[in-house]
């Protein structure tokens, strides 16, 4: 009788176990949505600085490339409103855009450049040229 009452006893944990774990299942899955944001491309400033008469098998043309960058960088940060000036602040807030710039651009020339090779035996013609060029965007909001 006693092995009886002890096997009733573990049937009545199990069933309590498991009734516990269903209980608590769905209230696990009830976790809040996750929402990520970020800024749409359209809410940034951009200017396109095109390749296509670039060689860029050839140093002297990476360097006028990244030069080019360089310049809308420069072009894309001002007209957001960062300026280089005296005051440490404004100084500051520029290198912050100008960083914002570049870090986006950097990947992009990487990625002209390794694929130069396949892109000179592939022999594109002028609307695939008209299309090579890098993006440069400021952050949005000066």
């Amino acid at each position: 009788m006693l092995k009886r009452y002890e096997a009733l006893s573990l049937c009545a944990a199990v069933a309590m176990t498991s009734l516990s774990l269903i209980a608590v299942t769905p209230a696990h899955a009830r976790s809040e949505p996750v929402v990520i944001t970020g800024q749409r491309a359209s809410d940034l400033l951009t200017q396109r600085v095109s390749f296509a008469d670039l060689n860029l098998a050839a140093a002297a043309d990476q360097t006028t490339l990244v030069h080019r960058v360089g310049s809308a960088v420069k072009q894309v940060c001002v007209a957001s409103g960062y300026t280089i000036e005296a005051n440490l602040r404004a100084r500051a807030s520029y290198l912050g855009c100008s960083n914002f710039a570049w870090d986006g651009a950097r990947p992009q020339i990487a990625a002209a450049i390794a694929r130069t090779p396949a892109v000179a035996l592939n022999d594109i013609g002028s609307d695939t040229a008209a299309s090579l060029a890098i993006t440069v965007s400021a952050p949005a909001g000066a």
